[in-house]
C-alpha cells in the first residue's frame, strides 16, 4: 500500500532511518487467527440463550499484535454497545495462543471528533466520511489496541480477521461480498466503506510530533 495516510500525510512506504516510517502500512490476515474466529463461532452455537435469538447476525473479529516486544490478542464484535456478543465464556478451546485473548469493547465515537490511533493519540476523521459511529468488530480491534497503550518502540506485526455470525433466520444486514462455504458463516471478503475510510487514520503510528502541518 503506498498512498497517503489521511492522518500524517506521508506515504505509508516511506522509510525514515532504513525502516518504514509507518509501522504498520496496512493490515493483514492469516490462517491462524481464521482458525481462532472458527472456534468462537462454535462456541457461540453452543451458547443456548444466544442462539435464542435466531435473527442475531454480526460481525466477530480478533487481532494480534506485537509491538515494543509485548504481544497482543483482541476480540471483539459489531454493535452491542454496552454488551458484546462475545463473552470471555466463547473463548474456551482456543487453541492459538491459548488463554491468551481477551476481548475489547470500547465506545465507537459518535462524531468524527474524539477519535484515537493505536498509539493512543488523538485523531480526529475526515467529515466527509460517511456512517462514521458504525460500531464494526475492526475499529473496535483497533480502538481497543489504541486503550491498551503500547509502549511504541517497533512494531513487528498487526494482523486482524473477521467472520460473520448469522442464526437461524438472520437477514445478513451487512450485504458484504463473501468467499468460502458455508450457510452461516464465511470470511468477509471486503471491509464496510466506513470502516475503510477509518482504519487507515487509527492504524497511522507516526507520532503526533513527527506531523508537519
Amino acid at each position: 500500500m503506498s498512498d497517503a495516510c489521511p492522518r500524517c500525510r506521508y506515504a505509508r512506504n516511506k522509510k525514515a532511518g532504513g525502516k518504514l516510517l509507518h509501522g504498520i502500512p496496512e493490515v493483514t490476515d492469516s490462517k491462524q487467527l481464521r482458525e481462532v474466529l472458527v472456534t468462537i463461532d462454535h462456541n457461540l452455537r453452543q451458547d443456548e440463550a444466544l442462539m435464542q435469538d435466531e435473527a442475531a447476525s454480526f460481525i466477530m473479529g480478533v487481532l494480534e499484535a506485537k509491538i515494543g516486544g509485548k504481544e497482543y490478542f483482541l476480540v471483539a464484535s459489531s454493535g452491542r454497545n454496552p454488551d458484546p456478543w462475545i463473552e470471555k465464556k466463547h473463548l474456551d478451546g482456543i487453541a492459538y495462543h491459548q488463554g491468551a485473548w481477551e476481548t475489547v469493547n470500547p465506545q465507537v465515537p459518535e462524531r468524527h471528533t474524539g477519535w484515537w490511533t493505536i498509539r493512543n493519540e488523538n485523531v480526529d476523521l475526515d467529515t466527509t466520511i460517511r456512517s462514521v459511529s458504525n460500531p464494526c468488530a475492526a475499529v473496535k480491534l483497533l480502538l481497543g489496541l489504541g486503550r491498551k497503550k503500547p509502549a511504541w518502540k517497533s512494531v513487528e506485526y498487526l494482523r486482524m480477521s473477521e467472520m460473520v455470525f448469522v442464526g437461524r433466520k438472520a437477514d445478513d444486514p451487512s450485504k458484504r461480498q463473501w468467499h468460502g462455504k458455508g450457510a452461516t458463516s464465511s470470511w468477509t471478503a471486503h471491509s464496510c466503506d466506513a470502516c475503510e475510510a477509518r482504519i487507515p487514520y487509527l492504524i497511522c503510528d507516526v507520532p503526533a510530533n513527527q506531523i508537519v502541518d
